[in-house]
């Protein structure tokens, strides 16, 4: 009996997978790497409003050597299949709010952080990260940061040939036991952090 297009394509990518090794950040990194330290991830919800937003605050040093550009991607991912990009479809004023909330005065939003960071602890940078809660009946959360690190790695796509691009991108996992809700703002537990190439 003559193959499908469709099992053909399928036994295709499966034969690619088995033999495609997926590449790891070095051990000892060789590019620079900014100095990242992450807080805990929250959830707010607006007092005014009742709409829900998952945060992170952070602090970012320079310690490399060379002033270095500071313009992160987060990129959350929910257990209910959502992908969300920071500060996509947040209002200013929620940034706003979270900033007074929080009491720093150092403390800048996703767009204003962005630009240089120069060398040494005292051009730190502190940062808040703002999602849409829009499912909060979950209870997993995987959170991707890129743009901590120089470190890159070209790989070939196994089925188009294509050249892509993979970058050194901190992950950190993060469990919630019970309703979200019902824990207000405490932060979430964190069950897993490493470095990927994505």
């Amino acid at each position: 009996m003559p193959r499908t297009p469709r099992l053909a394509a399928l036994g295709a990518l499966l034969m690619a997978c088995a033999v495609w090794a997926f590449p790891e950040p070095a051990l000892v990194p060789y590019r620079w790497e900014l100095d990242f330290q992450p807080g805990p991830l929250r959830l707010y919800v607006d007092p005014v409003d009742g709409t829900a937003w998952w945060y992170l605050t952070y602090e970012v040093i320079n310690r490399t050597g060379d002033d270095q550009l500071w313009a992160p991607s987060f990129v959350l991912f929910t257990d209910a299949g959502e992908i969300l990009v920071s500060g996509r479809d947040v209002p200013s004023g929620i940034e706003e709010d979270l900033c007074a909330l929080l009491g720093n005065e150092l403390m800048e939003t996703q767009n204003e952080i962005i630009g240089e960071i120069f060398q040494g602890p005292e051009h730190a940078k502190e940062g808040v990260v703002v999602w849409p809660a829009q499912q909060t009946d979950v209870n997993e959360l995987s959170l991707f940061i890129a743009g901590i690190s120089g470190e890159t790695a070209r790989i070939n796509n196994p089925l188009s040939g294509e050249e892509i691009i993979l970058r050194k991108t901190l992950q950190r996992d993060y469990l919630i036991r019970g309703k979200a809700l019902a824990r207000g703002s405490r932060p979430l537990e964190l069950m897993q952090q490493r470095w990927i190439l994505r």
